[in-house]
């Protein structure tokens, strides 16, 4: 498969709110994969410094399917950045764009992805990485792809702290937009007897597989290629899904069906200047809000259905 890299070198007096915009940017056109290089993260504190180097950037990297759909969202990227340098008289930046590769990206991502706790008891470690888990950690195996995310986003990790509080005697659960079953894995190690996922790109089930060939879970999982619920027939005790605002809000009149009574909700992917609007929405469906985590601008809500 073919892909469109796009780097976005930058400065601004706010970096790491200005890193969480671009990220967010990002995000929100359903870019999965992400590379952030930071100076002084990447490099010792040196005053003397000789920042004209071409290595002394703070850049953030992703990439698009060189599709049909591509040139529509690298204009939405020039876009946003555009607003965003207009509204912040900081922010300076540079974009560039180059097409590449599976194996290309593969080879490059590995110098980015390495073992990282997501919450404080699950570790999420690549193949290429050794780690030992210590205490009651959890350690999930998985290698990034480019169409499907590691759990590293804050969105999934959010997701990731709600599951360890909430699965706690759940037996059966649905991640609807599963994508690389990260959450489905987590929810199998948390000790739920079965997962479904279900996603509407056809890629996911070979991922799916390969994940949890890779986590030696053999049984009690179903992958299902479908939009949104439409092809769900059974009730679930838990249900998360972790995908755009937009998407969770339509999936609010539909999800009634997959809920046994009592079951929790767990929605993650709200921009926290979205999140007042689908709470009341969810409600309407029946869905009483129990909790709410944030991360840089990121929202997780659990309902409890009340159906």
């Amino acid at each position: 498969m073919k892909w469109i890299k796009v780097k976005i070198d930058y400065f601004s007096d706010e970096l790491n709110q200005t890193k969480e915009n671009l990220i967010n940017i990002l995000s929100e056109i359903g870019i999965k994969q992400i590379e952030v290089s930071d100076f002084f993260t990447d490099n010792s504190l040196d005053y003397n410094v000789n920042f004209k180097k071409e290595s002394d950037v703070w850049s953030i990297t992703g990439y698009i399917i060189d599709n049909r759909f591509a040139n529509l969202k690298l204009n939405i990227i020039y876009e946003k950045l555009s607003e965003y340098s207009e509204a912040k008289e900081d922010f300076i930046y540079e974009i560039y764009t180059a097409k590449c590769s599976d194996e290309d990206w593969q080879d490059e991502w590995k110098k980015y992805f390495h073992t990282v706790n997501i919450t404080e008891n699950i570790v999420i470690k690549p193949s290429w990485d050794s780690y030992e888990a210590i205490d009651n950690e959890i350690v999930i195996e998985i290698d990034p792809g480019l169409a499907f995310g590691t759990g590293t986003h804050e969105t999934t990790s959010l997701c990731a702290e709600f599951l360890e509080k909430y699965s706690v005697g759940r037996k059966k659960l649905l991640d609807i937009g599963c994508g690389s079953g990260i959450l489905m894995l987590i929810g199998k190690k948390m000790g739920i007897e079965k997962v479904t996922g279900i996603d509407i790109d056809e890629k996911v089930e070979e991922v799916v597989l390969e994940n949890f060939d890779k986590n030696d879970i053999k049984d009690n999982f179903q992958v299902i290629i479908g939009n949104l619920v439409e092809d769900i027939n059974d009730k679930y005790d838990i249900v998360v899904s972790n995908i755009l605002v937009d998407v969770l809000t339509e999936l609010l009149e539909s999800i009634e069906k997959t809920l046994e009574k009592d079951a929790t909700v767990i929605f993650s992917g709200i921009l926290a200047e979205k999140e007042e609007a689908f709470a009341e929405k969810a409600e309407k469906y029946n869905l009483q809000k129990l909790d709410r985590k944030e991360k840089n601008n990121w929202v997780s809500l659990v309902f409890k259905y009340v159906g």
